[in-house]
């Protein structure tokens, strides 16, 4: 799994992760037919690979890209994908060619991007929920300087797929998941909620005593 085999998981095996892998390959083959059904384009999400890294050694695109903090099992989870394909879609959705538009500000994105990376993400744990997957947007920025849910030293399941637009490369998408999260994931839904209810618990117990 992992590039450099120094960075390993501490109670995770690959062996663990081939259910959570098929997942997320039945994921791809699942938005790429509904994207492009339903906007009459060639529109295809593949998996590639996932390794395990430290979060300071993963290498994010200098290209502008939306990161999704999440809550997968209640712990914190990474969803981003690049700008380009989002812009080309929204162009494409308005009735466009489906090119991508700039800004000066890389920054500064169309209100139709904005909707589109939205609906986007919504797509996505849509499809991991069906899958009994609990898992919940937190929030969204647009500069990885802003992420503040790993330490560089955490060691994390990075799992990459690409897009392609038209039959051209058309950019990636990425999915970050700690150790904390994965050992909830092998545990099952079921066990994983009953754990979540019961740290729900004691977060209103210590509240109600503050």
């Amino acid at each position: 799994m992992a590039k450099d085999k120094n960075v390993t998981f501490t109670d995770v095996s690959e062996d663990d992760l081939k259910s959570l892998m098929e997942i997320f390959k039945s994921l791809s083959l699942t938005i790429s037919s509904f994207i492009s059904s339903e906007f009459k384009l060639k529109f295809l999400l593949s998996y590639t690979e996932h390794e395990c890294k430290q979060f300071q050694d993963i290498s994010f695109n200098e290209t502008p890209a939306v990161y999704n903090e999440l809550k997968w099992f209640s712990k914190p989870a990474l969803l981003y994908a690049d700008r380009s394909f989002i812009s080309r879609l929204a162009n494409r959705i308005l009735g466009g060619d489906g090119v991508a538009e700039t800004t000066e500000n890389p920054d500064s994105w169309f209100f139709s991007e904005e909707c589109v990376a939205t609906e986007f993400v919504d797509l996505i744990l849509d499809y991991l929920k069906t899958h009994n997957q609990l898992i919940k947007f937190e929030k969204s920025v647009k500069d990885v300087e802003y992420l503040h849910i790993y330490y560089p030293e955490d060691v994390l399941l990075s799992v990459n797929f690409k897009i392609e637009f038209d039959g051209e490369e058309g950019g990636s998408m990425g999915i970050l998941m700690g150790e904390p999260a994965l050992k909830e994931y092998i545990k099952g839904p079921e066990e994983s909620s009953i754990s979540e209810e019961g740290s729900d618990s004691s977060n209103t117990d210590t509240t109600t005593e503050e």
